[in-house]
């Protein structure tokens, strides 16, 4: 009986042993990944994330796992799937839009947020300095709106005949004040080059096709885009509606040129995701979010799509061609 005894112990205690080697000593820290689109619209952005951390020695399963949530176009969701990630115990939710760090922002003051800021973080009151945010909310700040004016002067440049210049907005994004203030900056930049600028305020898929149809009656020569969730999510109908219509489409990120539109003019958004990588290595090791100064782009882009000009009879000037850092033929 002592002899089987002593067995039953020991084979316990091996079997304990091996449960005990088997499970990790902390659990594994849980990164949330916000996104207003759908999984498949733009995934080299998480790609690059993932390897922005592989290239900082960190492995996926070992030291952090990755929960998803999307939005599929729907910004009224973002604050529920925000919710989920904390209820889920993520360590830091990685917001990939403006929408998304805000709702983020307004679910939680504890669970450090990171992403890519469209507009100016200290005139939204998501942080107190860029130096240091103070607050749970940190990453890159792209500066996209103030990059308006260099666009409209590249479009100028593609097209130097042009007059008047449609802009898809949303004259509520960020804030009402702030959509009035981006586009007063545009229109001095407007008035410089002697174009005049027409506002289609856009909302929906359909709100999208009337202003295409409301830039040609008034005889618009060409189209930019102020970021916003609209513009975002129908990227394809966008650039599509621009070839149709014939209307040589400036924008902020290279996404847009690839499904077809004209030009972009940027920061490297994959370059952005890496360096969002950086934010979450430091966070992972106790750094406080608020003490992380929100960093600015390493490296802008100018990308042209070559294809697109000869769909809508445009003669490229050779003096942009020359400085592309991509020509898409």
């Amino acid at each position: 009986m002592r002899r089987r005894r002593f067995i039953t112990l020991a084979g316990l205690a091996a079997a304990q042993s091996l449960i005990a080697r088997a499970q990790p000593a902390h659990p594994v820290p849980k990164i949330g990944w916000l996104k207003i689109q759908a999984a498949q619209h733009t995934p080299d952005q998480l790609a690059a994330f993932r390897e922005g951390m592989k290239a900082l020695g960190l492995v996926e399963g070992r030291d952090f796992v990755l929960e998803e949530r999307y939005a599929d176009g729907h910004e009224s969701r973002l604050p529920a799937l925000a919710a989920e990630l904390i209820n889920s115990g993520v360590a830091i939710i990685v917001a990939t839009s403006q929408p998304s760090i805000a709702a983020a922002s307004r679910v939680t003051k504890s669970v450090p947020v990171i992403g890519r800021m469209v507009d100016d973080p200290v005139a939204d009151g998501m942080a107190r300095s860029l130096a240091r945010p103070g607050t749970n909310v940190t990453g890159i700040y792209t500066m996209t709106e103030e990059m308006n004016s260099k666009r409209l002067a590249l479009l100028k440049e593609a097209v130097p005949q042009i007059q008047r210049v449609g802009v898809l907005m949303r004259q509520d994004f960020p804030s009402v004040s702030m959509a009035k203030r981006d586009w007063q900056n545009a229109e001095l930049a407007a008035r410089e080059l002697r174009v005049e600028l027409v506002a289609l305020d856009v909302r929906t898929g359909d709100d999208i096709r009337a202003a295409f149809d409301a830039a040609s009656t008034q005889r618009a020569g060409g189209i930019v885009t102020f970021r916003n969730p609209t513009v975002v999510t129908y990227l394809d109908l966008i650039a599509g509606l621009s070839r149709k219509h014939r209307l040589p489409a400036v924008f902020d990120a290279r996404e847009y040129v690839e499904a077809g539109g004209l030009m972009s003019y940027g920061p490297n958004i994959d370059e952005v995701y890496r360096q969002l990588a950086g934010f979450a290595s430091r966070l992972l090791h106790g750094a406080p979010p608020g003490e992380l100064p929100i960093q600015q782009p390493t490296s802008f882009e100018l990308v042209i799509n070559s294809r697109t000009a000869d769909d809508i009879g445009l003669s490229v000037p050779e003096s942009l061609l020359v400085r592309a850092d991509k020509v898409i033929k």
